[in-house]
């Protein structure tokens, strides 16, 4: 009976100071890398369109780097080319973007001169469906401030 008695104390004393194996990669539900596709019509031509794709990493619990190209139909400025930056989830809510792309300027009169642009942009969720965004665009050729109201689906 002691035996019994002793061999089960062990058992508990034991239990209670063993601690949590971390998971092994292979069972870890969340990845740190991701794909992601987005695309956006152009204000001022009816029918143009601009799409971003590409990877991004998750550096930090909140902060994503990412590198990809941008698809552009535009007849008169064609911003097609690569892009990279950073972007910053503040709250679930709430997240703020940062983008140099490069492009070629086919406006040159020697023929076609690639430039780097830069973007900051920023997108509140109103709901499920609807969030407003502010975009703050430099490129040599343009300067501006988009404000609009996107829908998500």
């Amino acid at each position: 009976m002691k035996i019994i008695l002793s061999l089960s104390v062990l058992l508990c004393a034991c239990s209670s100071f063993a601690t949590e194996l971390p998971t092994l990669p292979a069972q870890q539900s969340t990845s740190p890398h991701k794909i992601f596709l987005s695309s956006e019509n152009d204000h001022n031509d009816f029918d143009s369109w601009k799409i971003d794709g590409g990877y991004s990493y998750n550096i930090f619990s909140k902060v994503d780097l990412y590198v990809g190209a941008r698809l552009n139909n535009n007849d008169k400025i064609n911003e097609t080319g690569f892009l990279s930056g950073v972007s910053y989830q503040v709250t679930p809510r709430f997240s703020v973007q940062s983008t140099l792309h490069s492009y070629n300027d086919e406006t040159v009169s020697e023929g076609k001169d690639s430039t780097i642009a830069a973007e900051v942009s920023s997108s509140m969720k109103l709901t499920e469906n609807l969030d407003i965004h502010a975009t703050l665009d430099y490129q040599e050729w343009q300067k501006g401030i988009e404000v609009g109201l996107g829908f998500r689906f």
